[in-house]
Formats: structure tokens, sequence, C-alpha cells
């Protein structure tokens, strides 16, 4: 069906928990609502309403009987029924009539007899035509439709024809959409317990277009049927309302104003909603998972939800034999806290797979954000939590939290706090808490005001619906806080801090040797095992993440500049085989089997070197073709595209590529001359002896010196994290990177190299600075990218649409501050 876009257009994504009026309504919409019974039933028809007005319908839609006998005109809507059924001319019918009163609503008095329509009956009605597929929604969750819209259309159009709607909708689920209470699905239009605004209407996030500068997920409209009854008699309903005077009571609005929405947009992390996150972020073994603990874990709410309609008895088995639409709309069901609660108990439990370090978000809802503080859902080791892309949203948050925590009022509260922060100079307490926040640590925010008392702990993690890990320790607990209040996640995990820990261990075993009454031989055994365990584990994930950098072609990657642990280890594997099959050596190797030996990987870092030296060889081969540079490195000349080659290591400064090749061939000899296969061999035949000991001992520095120089390198699989910034009025900035044991590298902007795609400063990565493309410090610099269902779920996102072919077809793709230039 069809309506006006003002009032039907799609808003952000809302929580709204209360229907308690706080603003004056006008004057004739509080008389024809004078209680908040009737408020609530007013607020009700219009997301039914809303509900129409937003479907799409063929041109055989008719208008069912249970729903026109559901509604019911006041006088006013009377009136103006009674004029578009008995006009001379151009009579409209009365089913489409009175439809069209109650998507109207009213003008300056309300169309619709709030006591005599059916609410419950009109829902059921519009229920069993989405059941039918008589009105129909998008399916906006997941990659489905993105994935659908990419086979059958090779352009990116903004618009889709009545029938190639039809033909989209046909290859889709059914649209899961909340409208306050109402929620539409495979399974019809059901109640929910939470009221929620989840709708985008007939408009749907679709495709990437062919610009690979832009990440925009463009909005494709779908069009509805102009021939059916009710959309074809639209303008000829209008042409009734007549041209009062008086200005038209907006009581679509006045909806809104009940629910006080224009407050509740400016709420923080209560109006989030985590629908958009459980439809994108959620595989659906998981989206399963999650609406099994609710049907179990809601005392039986979500379970009469649906029991109408679907036998539940064991939630794991019924759940079995659902899709991904109709899990949507199960989950939709459930109150948000609980469907809040239930994603932090399965990824506290594994059942939901979240390794340290990542993060999940929407991915082509990411745009769909909640109020004004564009808060997006966000799932991570600690749970679910609502992020702003507002860098002082979290600041606020902990300073509202926590000193919410204290009744400055109460003496012995506020004595006890500015104890607490006894060493905070200023006149009052107020000021010295306000300067407190402004410069100690968050995390040492927390652990100072609120680790020390139980109470204090157990409110703040109510305030932020933190109910796992509570008995975990502090240093857990803060991390979880921290988490839910939006800042950023720091995973300090070192992967080489065993092996270096071990290092320095075996060396002083070494050392200890020389002298009487040192440890006996099982303690130097016991950690020489584990010793050469780390150092296999170190070379192996090293020399796969050389191979890779240097090898793959990064900008061409539909993740580009980031390094996958499972799936590009392997391509890294597989370059490194490549090259030892090209080696002139009498041996054979193995680098794709599952278990290296020592040997093999020491000797792999030899042939990584001399392919490389060999690829620059024959260069020529590797160009890229100018066709295929981004459209900025062709028109600007202050942006630039340095990889013209496929091959990145072809793309580095002369002295960089000389200087890596030397090195992997100095790894190679260095571990060779240390003889540390041989001492990896046979250290279970240790002796105490002078010359044994002097072995161990050389060992250990051809192995310290290899692997520093790996991690000087940047190939260490060692991530940077930015340490300080800098910035000056006249626009330079300095970014600081520093990783474990003191390896440092430095970033400036402006620079001609930063729209390449490499990861945004803020991030933890992966830095290079051996890997030099631009003097003195542009550097190849990768994120590290988890391997886990959610990565696997977007693996080769996005998929771009080719540019328009000819001017015959629709130039659908929008881009915000389109501009004028001269040609």
């Amino acid at each position: 069906m069809s309506a006006h876009d003002d009032k039907f257009s799609p808003g952000p994504n809302l929580l709204i928990e209360e229907l308690e009026l706080t603003s004056e309504l006008p004057t004739d919409i509080a008389r024809a609502l004078p209680s908040q019974p009737q408020k609530e039933r007013f607020v009700e028809f219009v997301d039914l309403m809303r509900v129409l007005a937003d479907c799409v319908i063929a041109n055989d839609y008719t208008i069912s009987d249970e729903l026109n006998s559901a509604i019911h005109l006041a006088p006013a809507g009377d009136q103006v029924f009674t004029k578009a059924v008995t006009a001379r001319a151009d009579k409209i019918p009365p089913k489409e009539a009175r439809l069209l009163c109650a998507l109207a609503i009213g003008q300056q008095d309300l169309f619709i007899d709030l006591e005599k329509t059916d609410l419950t009956a009109l829902a059921a009605a519009i229920s069993e035509q989405i059941r039918k597929d008589e009105i129909r929604f998008p399916y906006e969750f997941g990659r489905k439709s993105y994935d659908v819209y990419a086979e059958m259309f090779e352009e990116g159009q903004a618009v889709l024809t009545y029938s190639e709607t039809q033909r989209f909708l046909d290859a889709t689920p059914a649209g899961v959409q909340q409208y306050g209470r109402f929620v539409t699905g495979p399974f019809g239009l059901l109640r929910s317990r939470s009221t929620r605004q989840v709708h985008s209407g007939r408009r749907i996030q679709a495709f990437h277009c062919s610009d690979t500068m832009c990440d925009l997920v463009h909005r494709v409209h779908l069009s509805t049927s102009d021939a059916a009854g009710i959309n074809a008699h639209r303008d000829r309903f209008n042409s009734f309302l007549g041209d009062d005077d008086k200005k038209p009571n907006d009581w679509f609005s006045a909806a809104d104003e009940i629910r006080d929405v224009p407050a509740i947009m400016f709420s923080d992390a209560h109006v989030g909603v985590a629908a958009t996150l459980v439809g994108d972020g959620l595989s659906t073994d998981e989206l399963r998972a999650l609406v099994a603990h609710l049907l179990d874990t809601t005392s039986g709410e979500l379970r009469s939800d649906v029991e109408d309609f679907l036998r539940v008895d064991a939630a794991v088995e019924t759940v079995g034999a659902l899709d991904h639409a109709q899990l949507m709309q199960f989950a939709l069901l459930a109150r948000e806290v609980p469907l809040r609660e239930a994603l932090d108990a399965l990824v506290e439990s594994g059942e939901i797979t979240v390794p340290s370090g990542e993060v999940r978000r929407p991915v082509v809802n990411r745009d769909r954000r909640s109020g004004a503080f564009g808060l997006m859902p966000e799932l991570g080791v600690h749970g679910l939590r609502f992020a702003s892309p507002d860098e002082g949203f979290a600041m606020l948050r902990l300073r509202h939290e926590l000193g919410s925590l204290t009744n400055l009022e109460d003496l012995e509260e506020a004595e006890e706090l500015a104890w607490q922060i006894r060493d905070i100079e200023g006149e009052t307490l107020a000021e010295r808490l306000d300067t407190f926040f402004r410069v100690t640590d968050p995390a040492e925010c927390i652990e100072r005001l609120v680790m020390p008392r139980r109470v204090h702990v157990t409110e703040l993690a109510r305030r932020l619906g933190v109910t796992q890990g509570l008995s975990g320790s502090d240093e857990e607990l803060v991390a979880r806080f921290l988490w839910k209040l939006g800042y950023p996640l720091h995973d300090e995990e070192d992967p080489r801090a065993e092996f270096w820990r071990l290092h320095q261990r075996l060396s002083g075993l070494a050392k200890a040797s020389h002298t009487p009454g040192s440890r006996e031989t099982e303690e130097f055994l016991g950690t020489a095992s584990k010793f050469f365990r780390e150092l296999e584990r170190y070379l192996a994930e090293s020399l796969a993440f050389s191979a890779w950098a240097l090898r793959h072609d990064h900008a061409t990657d539909p993740n580009p500049f980031e390094y996958g642990l499972e799936a590009d280890h392997a391509r890294g594997m597989s370059f490194v085989q490549e090259a030892a099959d090209q080696a002139d050596s009498v041996m054979t190797f193995d680098y794709l089997s599952d278990k290296l030996d020592l040997y093999t990987l020491i000797r792999g870092f030899e042939f990584l070197a001399k392919s490389l030296v060999a690829i620059e060889a024959r260069s020529d081969d590797y160009l890229r073709s100018e066709t295929d540079f981004p459209a900025y490195a062709r028109g600007s000349e202050l942006k630039r595209f340095p990889f013209k080659y496929s091959v990145p290591y072809l793309n580095l400064t002369a002295r960089a590529r000389e200087r890596l090749s030397e090195q992997m061939r100095e790894i190679s000899r260095s571990l060779q001359r240390g003889k540390v296969n041989d001492i990896r061999n046979e250290h279970h035949h240790y002796r105490k002896t002078a010359s044994g000991v002097e072995q161990i001992e050389s060992a250990l520095r051809e192995i310290e010196i290899s692997l520093r120089t790996l991690e000087a390198a940047g190939l260490s699989l060692v991530e940077f994290r930015l340490e300080d910034a800098i910035h000056d009025r006249w626009g330079r900035s300095e970014y600081y990177f520093a990783a474990p044991r003191g390896a440092r590298h430095v970033v400036t902007r402006p620079s001609g190299y930063d729209w390449l795609g490499l990861p945004e400063l803020d991030l933890p990565q992966y830095v290079a600075p051996g890997a030099v493309f631009a003097e003195p410090n542009e550097v190849l610099r990768f994120r590290r990218r988890i391997d886990s269902p959610y990565t696997q779920l977007w693996g080769d996102y996005p998929v771009r649409r080719r540019s328009r072919s000819s001017a015959l077809s629709q130039s659908g793709v929008e881009h915000s501050g389109a501009e004028v230039r001269n040609t």
C-alpha cells in the first residue's frame, strides 16, 4: 500500500518501553484522546496503519472482509467516507474508501472510532494477509537479500520496478519488521513483549556500488502496485479531504508524542535495540541457540507467545526446523532485556563463539543506529554493548554511572568519596570529582570508586546490564564494565610473551650450569621441550605471515589489508610451498602439512627470500593494468596509489626490498649456524658438560638475534597499538605506535597514501616497519581478522555492482556530497 512519505518515513531503531504522556498534546488531539487507555489504543492503531502503509502489495490485492469489518469510523471519517462512495463520478468502492480513511487517521478531527474499532481483529486480518503473501515486506537481516540482489542485478539501482520488486520478494524470506508491539514475518503479524521501532518500510540496504572508495551499503526502494484499488483511488480520495483553511492536526506525530519519542531519542544505551546485531552478527546456528535459550529461560513467556501456531517441546529440536527469518521473528517477540542477557549468557558459555579481540557489528545494517548518540549494538568477549561514534560518549557514561553510585547529600557517603580521591586537589568535592574523572585512567576510576565496595559493584553491574562473570577477578570485572560503557576493547595479549619467557628461563638455566649447585637436568629438559614447541609455533606463524604480507595482492582482496589467522595462514604457507618447489634443492619440503619440523621452517625463510628475488627479476609480469587502478589514482595529483604491482614486495622501496630479502636469508643462515635444529632434536640427551652448555648458549643467541630481527621488521605477528597522537592547528598529526619489547613506529598525516584502505590509525594492527613503500614511514599495515562463524558468514563481502552500462538503464547510486565539477 502507499502513503505520504513524510508521515511514514522509517525512523531510527528505537526501544520504547513506556507509554506515558510527558508533553502536552494539541487541543483537538487531547480532546479526542482524554484517557491513557485511549492514547494506548490510538498508538497501536497508528502502528497498524504504518504496517499497511509500508507494505508491498500486488496488482490483484483485495481488502479482506475481516480487515474491512474491523474498522469503524467516527463522524468526521464517516462524512469523508460518504462523499467518496456516493460521488457522481469516480466513486471509490466502500472497502477502499473505509481503509483510506483509516490510513489518513484524521484531519482536524479523528476519522476513527477507537472504541468500536476492533484492534485485535484488525491485527488478525493483517496477519492473515501477511501469511498469504498478500502483504509483503523485504527481509533486511543477514545477507540473504544482499546476495539475491547481487544475483539478480548486475548494476546498482535505487528503485526497483513493480515487476522487479515482485521477483526480488519471491526470492527472499518474508520481511521481519517491528512497529511498536507488532512484528511482521513468516508467521504473520505477532505481538512482541517489548515496544520497538525496527522497520525500514519498502527500503532495504541492498548493494555496494562499483566505486571501490565507497563503503556505503546503498539503499534500494521497492515499488508497490499502483494498479491495486487501494492505491489507484488514493488521489481521488485526497480530493474529498477538501481545502480546509484550518491546518490539519498531525495525528501521526501525536502517536510519537504520546510515546515521548523526541525525548527517548536522547537516551543513552537504554534506547538501543539488539535486532540488527542479532540479524547480521549471528550465524543461523547461533541464532537457533539464542531462540532456544529464550524459549527455556523466559519463564514460559516466549513459549506461550508461539503456542497457537507452533508446538514447543524440546527447544533445541523445535528451533532446528526454523529458518533465519522465522528465528528473527521469534527473537523480536522477546523482551529486550532478556534478549540482551541471553546474548551475554551464550557468549559466556561458548555457545556463541566470540574469539578474544573480535567485535561483531551489524554489517548490511550498520548505518541503522539508535537515538541521538547513533548507538550501534556490538558483541565481544564480554557480551553485548551499545557503542557510539561520539568519542566522548563512553566518558560521559562513566562519569554519570560512577557519580550516581554516591549520594553527595549523604555526609557519610560524601566523606568516603573524599577519602577515595584524597590525592586530587580542589576547593569543593564536586570540583575534585570532576578533576578526578578528567585526569584519571577510566580503569583506575572504576578500581578506586567501585571495586572497594561490593554494593557499588552490584549496583554498577545492574545499571550496565552485567549479568555474567560477577565472581571473576577485579581485573576481569573492570574489563567488563569498561566494555559495557563503550570503551574500546584492548586485548593486551602478546602471542610471543610465553616464548620470550621460556627463552629467558632457558638461558638462565644454561648459565646456571656453569656453577656448582645448579638445578638438575630434569628442569632444563622440561623447559627446553616447551621452548622448542613455542619456537616452532613462532617460526611457522611468522613465516606464513611474511609470505602472505609480501606476496598476496591486498589491494584487490575483498577484505583488504586484513590477516585471517587461519585462512591467510594457509594462503601464506602455499606461497612458501611454491617457493620451495622452485628452489634448486635435492630435498622436498611439505609446507602444507599441519606438522612442520624445525628444519623445514628454518629453510622456509631461505626459500621465501630466493623467490622474492626471482620475482623481482621478472617484475614486469606482475604489473597491474592502469585500468585496475582506483579512479582517484588516475585523477588526483594529491592522493597516490603506490601498488602498481600485484605483488606487494615489488611495491616496496629498493632499500626495503634489499633489506628484507637479506634479512630472510640471514634468519635461515643464523638458525642453521647455531645448529638450532640439532639442539632441538638432541636436547633430550643433554648432559651438563662445557661443550653441551656452550652449544645451547650459541643456539639461544642465534635464535634471539633472528627473532628480534623478525619483530623489528614487523613480521612476527605481534600487534602494534596506538600509544599517542599529536595534532597541531595546521592539521598535521603524528601517530605513535608501540609493540611489546620496544618496537616503535610513527605515522604522519596528512599523507598522499591515506586512501589505500589500510587500517584506521586508532585500531590495533600489524605494522611492518621493514616493508616501506614510501619514504620515510609509509609501511604495510594490516588488521587482524579473527576466523569465526561471524567472519565466515561475511567472508566474500562486499560484492560490488558494475557501473551503469548505458543511458537506457537506471542510474540509481546516490552518494552524499554530490558535487558539480569541470570535466
